[in-house]
């Protein structure tokens, strides 16, 4: 019987060790009023040592880049804070910064697209209708190539009128690229700003590594020059 007892505990922890990571949760903070920046923030805890953390960023849509001096980031390696109120303080202490930008949180028809079902692949088909006159049918498609420890993507979209002609065809995302250990994204969610000039593709990226199993958040954008045009960027994201 102490063999067994033994034998259970020592799996417990072995998976303990394999699960240790942490799942980060997502805050949308908004699009500055012009629409062409977008800001984001994340907490949770960190890997096996479990510190909280809150973290902001502020992305140039456009160059699908960070704005620099508007990346925050808060850690507490004293554990006297819940991660969610690192966050909240982080918000506070930088809120005279942000609200120069004068954002705004999306409106339900800002909405593309959001993830409702967790047992979708990673790789299937996105398709939905463009905001409320449905005039166009989106279809889109994230791409992953991986390589030994390593990873890359980019996101396929395409644009149909409602006769079923192709109107827009344009690729988002750096596939040259190559996040470590990385080992799936998925699409979570797509907003839009006022003018739908802008648009931003919320990435969920699973972590595997020594310190077990993590998920993070990045963001790709893009700054149209019309409502339908074509063209690409580069990629941002808040590898760690």
């Amino acid at each position: 019987m102490k063999k067994l007892l033994i034998g259970a505990l020592t799996f417990c922890l072995m998976n303990l060790c394999i699960f240790a990571g942490d799942v980060a949760v997502f805050q949308e903070i908004g699009f500055s009023k012009d629409g062409k920046n977008y800001i984001f923030g994340e907490y949770g805890k960190e890997d096996k040592k479990f510190f909280p953390y809150g973290e902001i960023y502020t992305v140039d849509v456009a160059k699908n880049d960070f704005v620099r001096g508007k990346v925050f980031k808060s850690k507490d390696k004293s554990f006297t804070k819940a991660s969610k109120t690192l966050y909240e303080e982080l918000l506070a202490k930088n809120y005279s910064e942000l609200k120069k930008f004068e954002y705004y949180q999306p409106k339900p028809e800002d909405i593309l697209y959001v993830m409702e079902e967790e047992s979708k692949g990673s790789t299937e088909e996105i398709v939905f209708k463009s905001f409320e006159e449905s005039e166009y049918t989106y279809r889109i498609k994230l791409v992953p190539t991986f390589y030994t420890g390593k990873s890359s993507f980019y996101i396929d979209v395409k644009v149909y009128d409602k006769d079923e002609n192709l109107k827009l065809s344009y690729q988002v995302g750096t596939p040259s690229v190559k996040r470590p250990n990385v080992t799936k994204y998925k699409i979570v969610r797509i907003a839009t700003s006022r003018d739908r000039m802008s648009i931003v593709f919320v990435v969920e990226k699973t972590i595997e590594d020594s310190n077990g199993i993590s998920v993070r958040y990045m963001v790709e954008t893009k700054r149209l020059d019309s409502p339908v045009d074509a063209g690409e960027k580069t990629v941002a994201d808040n590898d760690r």
